[in-house]
């Protein structure tokens, strides 16, 4: 989503459009090149700092920076041997900069908190986020010059096993009208995505396209059992007309008609790991919404580790969701 001023809407407009997200926690990378806490952060942290406030003024919502220090058995141990001093220094210098994020969110007018935490960031920010009920994570992506994926470990762990949406910012430039893919499977996981995108461009307009990914290759595994190709076209446009029907209908669901500029539906033929990163690089697409499949074994949106391999390939920012009963495997030790 773009960093420009939302479009001005009634509060009742915005509260009937947003009201599930009054919550939402703000990842923050303290690490800098090797300070274990720097006073100046890392751009992809200043990035999804700018953009938590932005999406707060959106959603009208509070905002929890919140900041897990993963300490090496080397750091442990220097602590316990002087834990006063030294896990003092370490809080008291984070919590200082987490109060600039305090005071940059409250000069636009967002209200906001912060917390410290020792510990694996992604396991921290999940814990965080089933004790206060946090309704979105927004976090940074890797840093530029990573070769491969654009995600690390933390913020896939985040997409696998985080139980509310989790959106991973990419630093970009933003064009004055974003454009965002909604992955879809027609299912209900993917109707409450679309909605959300749909109720989110009645706030700030965005151009969105409604995409669906069918994999051709069953086509010429049908080849060699002898059915012959006027057929198998035939069958195979029957399918497309099908699949994009249905995605009208999901489509309807929503109100896309007043939208400025309305809802693009693509179906597109390929396997969805491969296609639709194809079509996000091809269309210069910022956002892609999508559901996400737990490792816990709870299906969400892809059959398999499909949105896993689809994520690795994927150059954008990314926003995650999963079905309404999902239950994070995260427990506190």
């Amino acid at each position: 989503m773009g960093l420009r001023e939302p479009n001005y809407v009634s509060q009742a407009t915005r509260d009937h459009t947003m009201q599930s997200i009054n919550s939402i926690l703000v990842g923050v990378d303290l690490t800098h090149a090797d300070r274990l806490v720097a006073s100046d952060l890392n751009e992809q942290t200043a990035e999804a700092v700018e953009r938590a406030i932005w999406v707060a003024r959106m959603f009208n919502a509070k905002l929890e920076f919140f900041a897990a220090i993963d300490l090496s058995a080397h750091t442990k141990h220097l602590i316990q041997e002087d834990k006063d001093h030294l896990h003092k220094n370490v809080t008291d210098e984070a919590n200082a900069v987490m109060q600039t994020l305090i005071e940059q969110a409250k000069a636009q007018g967002v209200d906001s908190s912060s917390k410290v935490a020792l510990g694996p960031p992604w396991r921290e920010i999940i814990l965080e986020v089933i004790k206060n009920n946090h309704d979105m994570v927004l976090v940074g992506t890797r840093p530029h010059g990573f070769t491969g994926r654009l995600f690390g470990g933390t913020v896939m762990n985040l997409f696998r096993q985080c139980p509310c949406p989790v959106y991973a910012v990419k630093v970009d430039d933003e064009p004055d009208v974003p454009e965002i893919v909604v992955a879809s499977d027609m299912s209900e996981v993917s109707t409450d995505i679309l909605n959300f995108i749909v109720n989110a461009a009645q706030v700030a307009d965005m151009k969105i396209h409604l995409v669906h990914a069918i994999d051709t290759r069953l086509d010429e595994r049908l080849k060699g059992l002898g059915i012959n190709e006027q057929t198998l076209k035939k069958c195979s446009e029957d399918i497309l007309e099908e699949v994009k029907n249905e995605l009208n209908e999901q489509l309807a669901q929503t109100d896309f008609r007043t939208l400025s500029f309305g809802v693009q539906v693509h179906v597109l033929e390929g396997s969805p790991e491969v296609a639709i990163p194809e079509f996000i690089a091809e269309n210069k697409v910022n956002l892609l919404a999508m559901g996400t499949l737990a490792r816990s074994g709870l299906s969400g949106f892809f059959i398999g580790n499909t949105a896993e391999r689809m994520l690795e390939k994927v150059d954008c920012s990314v926003l995650t969701f999963k079905p309404a009963d999902f239950v994070s495997p995260v427990v506190p030790e």
